[in-house]
């Protein structure tokens, strides 16, 4: 397989396109690198700063690999590297290590990393570890992609649902900008499942998960089956009037799918912080389970943003129709 074919992989089943840090390294070898880089189409950001590299994975969920040179002055590599993979688990570590600084590789791999090379290298051997890493992540992401997705309705399931919002939560707290929460749930779904029988249902389900994901933004907004027929979108840097225009696409695509009997009750909230992430983690997905089932009375395509929102953000309670 080549590197071509690889990456191709990684667009085609993962719809992303890799992108790779690369921090600490000489000017030789940065050279060396970005020529390399450059000829397999890979983007690439050089940083000086470690603490920069945290900045941007958290920042950039396409960055997964990262390289960097380590030297006597950054031998706190082991909590360098336990704050990488506390942030995303499937990051990659590639260290390059000068030849004079050796010692038993076994401890940098002990420490977290996924390929060392010793300085000075060829640029066939480098190709060589790298494609070798490139594999690998390929396959992790793969296994990672078949544990956190529902099979059905190819969203994100509950396990990746509960990872997710803590991860988003915590960002939005730290980096102080605004994030929703959408719950929808599917009215009538078990009548139309036992009158019509589980194909036909699990039919639904699967167009449902496709008009949710044509209706929010690739790559940023995050789309879940919380149970069986309740979902929830995490929508970051997304205050809640914006979360309302999604929530009334979403309605206005799911009329047209003339599916009558099934109606769509949604709840919208926004993240408030309150005393710790657990506690305004708790809070938002409440608020907006509430708010979902103040929208069931009226029994059709409806949305409801939550009181605490609405008092908050606009100081009176705001509802409306799809």
């Amino acid at each position: 397989m080549e590197y071509n074919t690889l990456l191709n992989l990684f667009e085609r089943e993962f719809r992303e396109k890799l992108k790779i840090i690369i921090s600490k390294v000489d000017e030789k070898t940065k050279v060396l690198l970005e020529e390399f880089f450059k000829n397999i189409k890979l983007e690439t950001k050089f940083v000086e700063d470690l603490e920069e590299v945290v900045e941007i994975i958290l920042q950039d969920s396409l960055y997964q690999i990262v390289i960097f040179s380590l030297s006597e002055k950054n031998k706190d590599f082991s909590a360098f590297i336990e704050k990488l993979k506390d942030i995303r688990t499937y990051v990659k570590i590639f260290i390059i290590v000068d030849y004079s600084e050796e010692k038993d590789l076994g401890n940098y791999f002990e420490e977290g990393a996924d390929e060392v090379i010793l300085k000075p290298f060829t640029l066939n051997e480098f190709k060589a570890r790298f494609f070798k890493l490139l594999k690998e992540h390929y396959l992790d992401i793969k296994l990672q992609k078949f544990i956190v997705e529902d099979p059905l309705t190819q969203v994100y399931n509950r396990r990746y649902f509960d990872e997710a919002i803590k991860e988003e939560i915590y960002k939005a707290l730290r980096q102080g900008y605004p994030l929703s929460l959408i719950m929808i749930d599917l009215d009538n779904f078990k009548w139309y499942n036992d009158t019509f029988g589980h194909q036909e249902g699990d039919k639904l389900l699967k167009s449902f998960g496709e008009v949710l994901w044509k209706n929010v933004r690739n790559k940023i907004d995050k789309v879940c089956r919380y149970g069986g027929d309740e979902f929830v979108i995490i929508l970051p840097y997304t205050f809640w009037k914006k979360a309302v225009l999604i929530a009334e696409r979403i309605c206005k695509a799911w009329e047209e799918k003339k599916v009558r009997s099934v109606t769509l009750s949604i709840g919208i909230a926004q993240l408030i912080e309150r005393g710790s992430l657990e506690e305004s983690i708790s809070d938002l997905i409440n608020r907006a389970d509430k708010a979902m089932y103040s929208a069931k009375k009226f029994e059709k395509n409806v949305w409801v943003v939550d009181k605490e929102t609405s008092k908050l953000f606009l100081n009176e309670e705001f509802q409306g129709e799809g």
